[in-house]
């Protein structure tokens, strides 16, 4: 689908954002319970770089998580009847699957280590 003449409404498109924001949120968290995998199996022990990595992504997996949130409680407040055309700013982002997800298109669901094509 090509994105032109993408037309969303403000709470649209900020609920959209939230739900990708939230995918990026389960991502980390995956990520992180990996590393925790990883490093677990491995007889030494964590140092410092390991511990300051995964208390990194700990903290970008809860700020994800708390912008998620706070765009999902700003949504349903935001003008639902007004269009707003997006297209300029869908064409800007690189990732394809994740403009398309963004205009309110072909919905699919994110998979672990999923490549992205661009």
């Amino acid at each position: 689908m090509p994105l032109s003449d993408i037309h969303l409404s403000p709470s649209e498109a900020t609920r959209l954002l939230s739900q990708e924001i939230r995918h990026l949120q389960h991502r980390l968290e995956r990520l992180e319970q990996g590393m925790e995998h990883f490093y677990a199996a491995s007889s030494g022990r964590l140092g410092t770089v390991a511990v300051t990595a995964l208390q990194e992504l700990d903290m970008l997996a809860q700020s994800t998580d708390a912008l998620a949130g706070y765009v999902e409680k700003l949504s349903p407040r935001l003008d639902a009847e007004t269009a707003l055309d997006l297209t300029p700013e869908l064409r800007a982002i690189p990732l394809r699957a994740l403009g398309r997800r963004l205009s309110g298109g072909q919905q699919e669901d994110l998979a672990a280590n999923a490549p992205e094509l661009f």
